[in-house]
């Protein structure tokens, strides 16, 4: 299996980073030691959980016994790297762009182990497969459900933190819902914020608090654990809430719809193709991917779900340009 398994590799580095067929039987995806290290906890109800759970469907469809390390610190990143290089690991798995600095410092110290980092975009080395989510492409169906929603156009978004996946993202959900209050008559307004956690359930309620204080109607909370904390003063406020990268829909009745971010769609494509030596390089994945989820609550009206699954169709077929709204390169 490893011979095998490697050859892809360096045939990859001595020619280009495309896709090269190397074995000509299944692979053995149970003998494969697999690692998947995450910042949070699996319990966040968002994005270490829906990762969480693309593991545990590649033990299920591909017979993988997949090891989950949670609530890894940034500070010991690099030696969690390194530990599962030294055991030899085939694919060392983990989660979040905040891996990416780490992974390109320990990744070529271990060729014979495949890397990557789910959101990353850092390929520097032979063995590093980054799977980068178009999260923009996800924020963009959030925005239509926001522009339908809302009653008077006023908006608050907020982010676990600034980096540029996230500005991207808000662009793009801001550039949707401008559009549908463009095509409703609504003056449209927006309050952007970052709350610098994505943990903080009292930090991102309060900052909500004060957005619907301030005239939003409709909030976007993009903050794992946090954002629920901005739920919670959604439902208190009397205000809509616009869920992303997991299924809401249950917490409170001012969620009118969830963007899950589905990534049991996506594992056993990454696992399959890294083992069979047909992923290379770094990787992109969206609406057409099945990444990206809309779950409608009965809140959502049919107009609604309508503009949402034609904006499906049409991100599918590579209609839309999403570089319009993006502020920054």
């Amino acid at each position: 299996m490893k011979k095998a398994f490697f050859a892809a590799a360096a045939l990859c580095g001595a020619l280009t980073l495309t896709a090269v067929p190397v074995l000509a039987e299944e692979p053995d995806y149970a003998s494969m030691k697999i690692v998947l290290i995450l910042p949070g906890s699996i319990d966040d109800q968002s994005w270490n959980a829906s990762n969480n759970a693309g593991a545990k469907a590649c033990d299920e469809q591909l017979g993988t016994s997949i090891e989950v390390v949670e609530s890894v610190p940034v500070e010991e990143f690099e030696s969690t790297f390194t530990e599962y290089g030294e055991k030899g690991y085939d694919l060392i798995m983990s989660a979040g762009s905040q891996f990416d600095e780490a992974c390109a410092a320990v990744a070529p110290q271990y060729p014979e182990s495949i890397y990557t980092v789910i959101n990353g975009q850092v390929s520097e080395s032979d063995n590093m497969v980054p799977v980068f989510p178009k999260e923009y492409e996800g924020s963009y169906l959030a925005g239509i459900v926001a522009g339908y929603a809302t009653e008077n156009g006023n908006f608050a978004v907020m982010g676990g933190e600034s980096n540029a996946p996230m500005v991207k993202l808000m662009d793009t959900y801001d550039g949707a819902a401008k559009a549908v209050c463009e095509e409703r008559g609504l003056e449209f307004t927006t309050t952007r914020s970052f709350v610098n956690t994505w943990t903080d359930v009292s930090a991102t309620k309060s900052m909500a608090d004060q957005m619907i204080d301030n005239g939003a109607d409709t909030v976007f909370c993009y903050s794992n654990e946090g954002t629920s904390g901005a739920i919670q003063s959604t439902d208190e406020k009397d205000a809509k809430f616009v869920a992303f990268a997991a299924n809401k829909n249950e917490e409170s009745d001012s969620v009118v719809a969830s963007i899950n971010m589905n990534w049991v769609n996506v594992y056993p494509w990454i696992i399959e193709g890294v083992a069979k030596g047909e992923l290379t390089g770094a990787q992109e994945v969206g609406v057409a991917e099945g990444v990206f989820e809309p779950i409608f609550s009965d809140a959502c009206s049919d107009e609604c779900k309508e503009a949402v699954e034609k904006a499906v169709e049409d991100i599918t077929a590579g209609n839309v340009d999403f570089t319009q709204y993006f502020s920054e390169e």
